[in-house]
C-alpha cells in the first residue's frame, strides 16, 4: 500500500514536468520568468517567438499550476506606466491592485530549479563560444 501512495505523490510532478517538455518554448519562457516577472510581450521578444505564440503556452502553464498572474499593490502615484499593466481594484487598505504580467508560482520555481536551470547550465560554455565567436567576426567586419 506505501509504493502506490508513493507513486500517487509524485505523479503530479512528472504531469508538471511532461507539461513543460512539450515543447522546448514552455522551458524558455519558464527560464525567463526564473529571473523576474515579465510580461506576455517581452517573453516572445527575448525568446524570439510570436506572441500568439507564447499567450497559448502561458495558458497551458497556468493551468498546469507553474506560472501565475503577477499581482501588487500600489498608491495611485506609485503605479508603473506602460504596457502590461492592468488596474484591477482597490484593497481593503486603499491601494490599487495592478496585474502585471506573469511570475513564476512554488511548483515552476521547483520545476526551473529542478530540471530547466540545469540544462540551461550545460548550454552556457557552448552559448559564449558562440557569442565569442560573434564578437570576433563582428570586430573583422569593422576593420
Amino acid at each position: 500500500m506505501a509504493k502506490k501512495e508513493e507513486k500517487e505523490k509524485k505523479k503530479p510532478i512528472f504531469e508538471k514536468v511532461g507539461l513543460v517538455f512539450r515543447s522546448p518554448v514552455r522551458a524558455d519562457i519558464l527560464q525567463q520568468l526564473s529571473e523576474s516577472p515579465e510580461i506576455p510581450a517581452q517573453i516572445a521578444k527575448n525568446i524570439g517567438v510570436e506572441r500568439q505564440n507564447i499567450n497559448y503556452h502561458l495558458n497551458a502553464l497556468k493551468k498546469g499550476g507553474l506560472v501565475k498572474t503577477h499581482k501588487k499593490e500600489f498608491s495611485e502615484n506609485e503605479v508603473p506606466k506602460g504596457k502590461g499593466v492592468r488596474i484591477n481594484g482597490i484593497s481593503k487598505s486603499g491601494k490599487l491592485k495592478v496585474v502585471q504580467g506573469v511570475e513564476l508560482t512554488k511548483n515552476g520555481k521547483d520545476i526551473v530549479n529542478q530540471f530547466i536551470s540545469p540544462l540551461y547550465e550545460e548550454n552556457l560554455p557552448e552559448k559564449n563560444e558562440r557569442i565569442k565567436e560573434n564578437d570576433k567576426n563582428e570586430k573583422k567586419e569593422d576593420d
